[in-house]
């Protein structure tokens, strides 16, 4: 029963939540349909959405998803991996929520004091270039020769297309007079 609240809004795939397209045919003039799952916007600020109410204080009311297994009937059940601002509400949540907290890397949070942002990704380019300066320089010449080989050669194709499309232009003008 792993169950957590959510603590600013999310999309989740909530089971039944699908959107449908549908066109009609031109040539039979049938009805196409197609439907779609997509994940459910989910506010916990919203009174429709929350499974915890409080009579007259509806923005302090709560909304619980869970995962499956045994959970409270109000609960909104969604399939998939929890979020960083989702609250665990049970043990079972909480060893989920550790599981994933690897890959819940913020990169503002992750800093040095007195280092921002910018200067945390000035400073990865500037390793990506150093990476790639100390990667060999170029190809050797002998592909190079060959690549030069191969532009002389299209080239020299591109000029024959082009004089028989010429051949083809003036023939139609000739025609047309």
């Amino acid at each position: 029963m792993a169950r957590w609240q959510l603590k600013v809004p999310h999309y989740l795939m909530v089971e039944g939540t699908k959107w449908e397209y549908s066109e009609v045919d031109r040539i039979t003039g049938r009805p196409k349909r197609v439907q779609f799952n997509v994940p459910r916007y989910l506010d916990p600020g919203d009174p429709a959405d929350q499974t915890v109410k409080v009579p007259g204080f509806p923005e302090e009311g709560k909304l619980n998803v869970t995962n499956g297994g045994t959970h409270e009937a109000n609960d909104v059940v969604f399939v998939g991996d929890p979020g960083p601002d989702m609250i665990p509400l049970d043990d079972e949540a909480k060893a989920i929520s550790a599981s994933f907290s690897k890959k819940w890397v913020n990169p503002i949070e992750d800093l040095p004091v007195n280092m921002t942002y910018a200067d945390r990704l000035l400073e990865s380019l500037q390793s990506e270039v150093a990476q790639l300066q100390s990667q060999p320089k170029s190809a050797p010449a002998s592909d190079l020769g060959e690549l030069k080989d191969l532009m002389v050669q299209q080239s020299k194709m591109f000029t024959d297309l082009l004089t028989v499309f010429g051949a083809m232009a003036k023939a139609q003008t000739v025609r047309r007079v």
